[in-house]
């Protein structure tokens, strides 16, 4: 016998998939701001240094830069 699908939760399902997929891409579009925010501010001669290592001390909620900047001392 073929099961009979709830179509309550099957739409419940559905919208619980696409929360998550909407959350995912917020998160990267977030990520890809902030990182555009980040170069913006360094080369307008912002402490970027300090703010990177604030991310890597857990001290900002907000998704860490993703962006690798090059060191130009030498």
């Amino acid at each position: 016998m073929s099961e009979l699908k709830d179509p309550k939760q099957e739409t419940l399902r559905d919208i619980a998939e696409n929360i998550r997929e909407i959350t995912g891409a917020l998160f990267i579009q977030s990520q890809r701001n902030y990182d555009v925010l980040i170069m913006i501010a360094d080369k307008l001669g912002g402490d970027t240094d300090s703010l990177i290592k604030l991310h890597e001390a857990g001290q900002i909620l907000a998704p860490a830069p993703s962006f690798i900047f090059e060191s130009t001392d030498q």
